[in-house]
């Protein structure tokens, strides 16, 4: 799908986990666009019978199934977050769905003024070539472990999702702007403002 063949901008919003990707992207709501979160995809894609989980469950086994088959995606998340070569095969299945529904998704948004996709895999997902404008949201790590304990993550899951994430300064270097989040709510609504004045020319890739 070309950037011919549609006229509304796509945004990235893409950062480390707990840096506020979610928080800048829900805030484009306002603008009328079309928020698309990359977790609440992986979850609805997840849900029993669907095709992601048909493919987890041939590639890791029923082990990770629940009394009424659904997936134990916390559990899932335990084991591959602290192992690469699990969390590679997880990818592998996983991002050729995402991306597929994702260009499905978009081919039929015709009423928002811009696509937003909010997630922190956009690069190794390979989502780059179809997006517009990509933004990268930062935090430090104090910030971000303070954020994720609040969710109810223990510790040790946190520092393995954070280790698990190896694209993280690809994300960044091929980002239109970075926006810190560490300061105050004022201040990063004036930054997420910036957004707008962005060109829609399509991201160089090297």
């Amino acid at each position: 799908m070309s950037k011919m063949e549609r006229s509304i901008p796509i945004i990235g919003i893409g950062g480390a986990i707990g840096s506020g990707k979610s928080l800048v992207a829900n805030s484009l709501i306002d603008q009328n666009a079309t928020v698309i979160d990359l977790d609440l995809l992986s979850r609805d894609l997840s849900k029993k019978g669907k095709r992601l989980w048909k493919e987890v469950v041939l590639t890791f086994g029923s082990g990770f199934l629940d009394q009424k088959g659904e997936l134990q995606r916390q559990k899932l998340g335990k084991v591959v977050f602290k192992n690469w070569k699990f969390l590679f095969q997880l990818n592998q299945i996983s991002h050729p769905i995402f991306k597929n529904e994702l260009k499905k998704f978009i081919l039929h948004q015709l009423s928002s003024t811009m696509i937003v996709i909010d997630g922190a895999i956009l690069f190794e997902a390979g989502l780059i070539p179809l997006i517009d404008r990509l933004i990268f949201v930062e935090a430090d790590e104090e910030q971000r472990f303070s954020r994720l304990s609040r969710k109810g993550l223990s510790p040790n899951d946190i520092r393995a999702r954070m280790k698990s994430q190896k694209f993280i300064p690809s994300l960044r270097r091929r980002s239109h702007i970075i926006i810190e989040n560490k300061t105050t709510p004022e201040d990063l609504q004036q930054k997420i403002g910036l957004i707008d004045q962005l060109p829609t020319k399509k991201l160089i890739h090297t």
